[in-house]
């Protein structure tokens, strides 16, 4: 094996491969028919089910660990949320007019809970909240890109005001984790002003929470992670 792939921390297993294959592969054939979306369910959850059953034993105790303490944790979000939920609903006389999305709220809030916290436990919070930022920061490079290939001009603002600041964040993630971290939610808190977030209209609030969700969840993992303590970073890669 080549020098570099060593020193690469995480390969994944042929498991995992084959379970994000699937993922990318519901997602792109959803742009022909939704049914596609069980191959995204398949690849999200058939793992998960086939080593709880005995059937693959790909993971060692340490990440059987942290897998059923994100799915705990996942737990949490979607109870909280939901009573929430009905909370709001049912204490006066509202009705969700896109309840039929309240499905994808639920999945995108249960699966990021669960994803951001079986990297914590990995690899740690502060590293983690490194490459969500890296990762956030490549997701905006590509949308710039391909949204402005006829004008440069155009493309260079976008890629300076939104996709070179989670580089910039993922820098100072490791040097200064807590200034990092007030930034980052300070950044959220100016995201839902700006948008308009903090006004609850039952027409279009379910899509609302969704957007809310896969857009301010990342921001606001990395943030709350970046204001642990250095001493509560303890991942099996170290």
């Amino acid at each position: 094996m080549p020098e570099r792939l060593r020193r690469f921390p995480w390969r994944p297993s042929r498991v995992t491969l084959f379970a994000g294959g699937l993922i990318a592969l519901g997602i792109l054939l959803t742009s022909v028919n939704w049914g596609f979306v069980v191959l995204v369910a398949a690849g999200m959850f058939g793992p998960g089910v086939l080593r709880e059953l005995g059937c693959i034993c790909d993971k060692d105790e340490f990440q059987r660990r942290g897998d059923h303490r994100a799915g705990y944790h996942a737990f949490l979000a979607a109870g909280i949320a939901a009573f929430l939920l009905v909370a709001y609903v049912r204490s006066g006389e509202r009705h969700l007019e896109d309840s039929e999305e309240l499905a994808t709220l639920f999945l995108s809030l249960l699966w990021l809970t669960w994803l951001f916290s079986s990297l914590i436990s990995y690899w740690g919070p502060h590293k983690t909240a490194e490459r969500i930022l890296l990762t956030f920061g490549v997701l905006w490079l590509l949308f710039n890109i391909a949204g402005n290939l006829k004008n440069p001009v155009s493309m260079l603002m976008q890629v300076l005001f939104t996709a070179a600041p989670f580089f910039v964040l993922a820098f100072t993630a490791r040097r200064w984790p807590r200034i990092t971290g007030l930034l980052l939610l300070a950044a959220s808190v100016a995201f839902v002003v700006f948008f308009g977030w903090y006004e609850i209209q039952p027409s279009g609030l379910v899509n609302q929470l969704v957007i809310m969700t896969l857009f301010l969840g990342p921001l606001l993992v990395s943030g709350i992670a970046l204001l642990r303590p250095r001493s509560a970073e303890t991942s099996k890669e170290e």
